[in-house]
């Protein structure tokens, strides 16, 4: 199957069974992610993005990468990468 969804040169027919629908890439959304009760971070807000969604026994949960920010100069920001609970986030305005 060539990557526009032809097969040797012609469009798939609507029911055949060798068709596969393309997925549409997932929106980006801009979060705040709220660490509270995850680590030993003081409770604060952080900003992210949503790389990916995923359904679990508990509901929704999103792949995000945030930043912390670092405390001094010595520290600097650091990056992290981690699939966290829907509730753990809140849409940035």
């Amino acid at each position: 199957m060539n990557p526009n969804g032809t097969r040797n040169g012609r469009p798939l027919a609507a029911g055949d069974p060798y068709a596969v629908p393309v997925p549409q890439p997932p929106p980006v959304y801009h979060v705040w992610v709220n660490l509270s009760n995850l680590t030993t971070q003081i409770a604060q807000e952080y900003p992210g993005l949503v790389l990916g969604w995923r359904r679990s026994s508990d509901g929704y949960e999103a792949q995000v990468v945030y930043i912390i920010p670092g405390k001094t100069q010595r520290h600097s920001d650091a990056s992290q990468i981690a699939w966290l609970p829907a509730s753990k986030l809140k849409p940035r305005e």
